[in-house]
Order: C-alpha cells, then structure tokens, then sequence
C-alpha cells in the first residue's frame, strides 16, 4: 500500500472515531458529522462496494456511523475477499456487526450456475454464520434462443432452490439494466418460474427497472412483485453520451433524478421489515462507487456524501 493510501485511510477511521486518542490530538483532517437516525422502512443496508478503500474490520462501523442499520457486503473477485476466505475473513464482520447491534450481513457474490460445485460449500458457510441473504451473479444468455435458453436454466434453478432450501439461505437475483438475463425483468420472472421465493427470490432494482422500461416499469414491478425478497435503492437521469449518439443514464444521489420511489412505498413488499432495503452509492466519488482501494475523492467527503442518501431516504420515505 502506498503512503498516500495509508494517509487516507488513517484520516478516515480516524474521522469516524476508531482509533486512539493520541491520533485524536493530532489529527487535522475535516470531521465526519453523524447524520440523525434514518426514516423510512427499516432495515436500510449500505452496499459496501463503495466502501473497499477502509480496511474491512472498519466497515462496520463506518456503515453504522453513516446511518445505516446493515452492510451489504462485496464478497467476489473485486470485492472485500472472494468465497474462497469466507471461512476465514467473513465471522470477524458478522462479530463486529452483533456488537454494534446492525442487522446479519447480506452478501453480493459472483455465484452463478457456471459455478455450481461451489456452491453447496458456501451455502454451508452461510448458514452456519446464521446469513439469510445474499445476492447471486449474474447469467449470460448461452445463445440468442431466449425462450428456450430461460427454459433450460429454470430446471437448473429448481435444483439450486431446493439447495437454498436445505441450508434455509435465500438466493437474490437482481435485475440489472443490460444485455444479460435480467435486463428485462420478464427474463426473471421465467427464469424463477415455479420457484419458491423463500428460496431464489427477487433484489428488485427500480432504477434498473425504470431505464430498460422507461413507460413499463410499473407493470413488471406489479407482476414480480410476489417475487421480491430485497430491494436496490439508487437513482439516474439521462445524459449526453460520451461517444456523442444519443443518451445514456448517468447515477445520482438519491432524490435527485427520474426514479419515482413512491411507487414502492404502496406496496406492503416495501414496507416488510423482513425485506432489505438496500442503498448503492454508484454516482461520482473520485472511484469509490467502482470499489476503487485508492479514490481521489477524500475520505471524510466520501463518507458526508454517502450519509446524505440516508437523509434522502427519510425524505423519500417519510
């Protein structure tokens, strides 16, 4: 690590009080105002992606700090650490997140059916640290036969749910803007067809939702609806393409762009308390939102800037 790095991170933990005094008596950097409490449908996650240039230990108590009950954590190849440490490296955060009194972890994971040996084993983890969420990888279409392919990987898929059954852990698949299964969320709602929720469920995202169905999004929120089990929180307007041919949407603080929340806050899904609300900061923070271990953008800035989404959040929801 270099010692620019190490300054900023030092600067940051610092801010958030979770270092010793005598740092406290030197330290010059601008403080980190706490927010008030959050407003809205708890519990409210932060997806932590956003947060990988603080040492991990430190997650917990950043997230907490900021106003959020939960962290949602990275746990692939560009994340904290890949399922392969899980053993090792995941106890000491769900230790961390008990003592502070923030929710069980959810996870965000690469896991997909390419992948399937690996799978039992981590459910095995995950149920044994007492996790009951985490998000899935997203599939490719395997070739341009949509219906047929959809078709195929639902067999798989009720195989890999009666998996989540035994260990009693929940898979999410998120829709997600793009070219992959879940672009459209009808991809999912076949993809899940037949499966029972409890066990691969819906992380439904609205903004993804409204960009690929800009007119349509209610609907397919409505026909999915049952099959929700978390909810993605961020926000986009459109934007002049930087190649020059038409628009493309561009992340926003929460508030601040086209996503009309109040069309989750009618529906009983959102307001479940056994429903994680999660918020992802993926608007400009010097590379933090693209889980950058080196931003440009100082740490005290990154941290008063997230917390003004939970501020948002009360308005949104309040």
């Amino acid at each position: 690590m270099n010692r620019r790095s190490s300054l900023k991170k030092l600067a940051a933990v610092t801010a958030l009080g979770l270092v010793g005094g005598e740092i406290h008596a030197v330290q010059t950097q601008k403080r980190f105002t706490l927010p008030p409490q959050p407003k809205g449908p708890m519990p409210l996650y932060l997806f932590t992606k956003a947060l990988q240039w603080l040492p991990l230990k430190d997650v917990p108590r950043a997230t907490m700090d900021m106003g959020f009950t939960g962290v949602d954590l990275p746990v692939r190849s560009n994340g904290f650490f890949d399922i392969d440490e899980m053993a090792s490296k995941l106890p000491p955060v769900i230790r961390e997140c008990e003592k502070l009194g923030l929710e069980t972890p959810v996870l965000t994971t690469e896991l997909t059916l390419a992948k399937l040996p690996e799978w039992e084993g981590f459910l095995e983890v995950l149920s044994g640290e007492g996790i009951k969420h985490y998000r899935m990888g997203w599939m490719p279409f395997p070739s341009k036969s949509i219906v047929s392919e959809l078709k195929s990987l639902n067999e798989q898929m009720k195989r890999v749910a009666d998996m989540h059954a035994k260990y009693g852990v929940c898979g999410h698949y998120q829709n997600h803007a793009g070219s992959r299964i879940g672009g459209s969320v009808w991809e999912i709602y076949h993809l899940l067809d037949g499966i029972d929720p409890d066990h691969i469920g819906v992380q439904f995202d609205l903004r993804h939702a409204a960009v690929e169905g800009y007119q349509s999004y209610e609907n397919v929120f409505y026909m999915i609806s049952d099959k929700i089990r978390s909810f993605d929180l961020k926000d986009f307007v459109w934007g002049k393409n930087p190649n020059g041919k038409g628009n493309v949407p561009v992340n926003v603080p929460l508030g601040e762009g086209n996503v009309k929340f109040d069309l989750l806050l009618k529906h009983p899904k959102f307001t479940d308390s056994s429903m994680p609300k999660i918020i992802h900061a993926e608007y400009n923070l010097g590379g933090a939102e693209h889980g950058r271990k080196d931003p440009t953008m100082e740490p005290h800035e990154i941290l008063t800037t997230i917390s003004k989404d939970v501020l948002a959040y009360g308005r949104l929801m309040g």
